[in-house]
């Protein structure tokens, strides 16, 4: 048991001692190479844990061998930007000058739904406010809102703005969604009126969102109109 404590101690101060020499990023900033050391790391540190019969040193050389690794890599990739674009990869435009790139969506795998959560949790409750929207190297998500939307507020004017509240999706990729819709204080017969006024037919939207105040957004397939009813 004083084994199993000792070792257990020891590994932890190494592990936190190689996390410190590789940098303070929290895990979601972790860039690939970072992820995978570290994952390897962790699988290396608890093989001495669970056998005692293996020497502490069976771990302990191959984690600094990984520490090595991950600092020399680090600095060759800082040296050489083909290689860097190569391992690390590029950052990814979703909205481009307001329009919403679906072709980038497909390719990294990313809903709809879950552009829409990232926007909620930079307080952007409407996707036709974002002018671009860039999936950097790291998995986060950088936002620019359009210019109408940030330079000019209303309490520099000293007037009280008309509440827009949550934009609600309504119909995501042809899908309509009964729970936005009730959400938005609106049912299916208002939708078919709506879709047909518009001469739009809901297989082919890949975005419709309703706000509290009524405003819709649609954003067809490569195509986008707006309107409010």
């Amino acid at each position: 048991m004083v084994s199993v404590f000792l070792r257990t101690f020891l590994l932890y101060v190494i592990l936190i001692g190689t996390i410190r020499l590789m940098g303070k990023r929290q895990i979601g900033e972790l860039q690939l190479s970072e992820l995978v050391t570290t994952l390897m790391i962790s699988e290396f540190a608890v093989i001495p844990i669970q056998d005692k019969d293996i020497p502490v040193t069976y771990a302990i050389i191959p984690i600094c061998l990984l520490l090595s690794i991950e600092v020399i890599f680090s600095f060759i990739l800082l040296k050489s930007s083909t290689l860097r674009k190569i391992f690390m990869g590029t950052p990814s435009i979703i909205i481009y000058k307001g329009r919403l790139l679906q072709h980038e969506l497909k390719d990294l795998r990313l809903g709809i739904n879950e552009l829409l959560s990232e926007l909620r949790l930079k307080d952007i409750s409407d996707i036709s406010d974002v002018e671009y929207a860039i999936l950097e190297e790291n998995g986060k998500l950088s936002v620019f809102t359009k210019s109408q939307k940030n330079t000019l507020t209303p309490e520099h004017m000293g007037i009280q703005p008309e509440e827009n509240g949550l934009a609600h999706p309504v119909i995501i990729d042809g899908e309509v969604s009964q729970i936005n819709l009730r959400l938005a204080n609106k049912n299916e017969k208002w939708l078919e009126k709506y879709l047909k006024d518009v001469g739009k037919n809901k297989s082919d939207i890949f975005l419709m969102t309703v706000d509290d105040c009524g405003k819709t957004d649609i954003i067809m397939r490569d195509k986008e109109i707006r309107g409010k009813k």
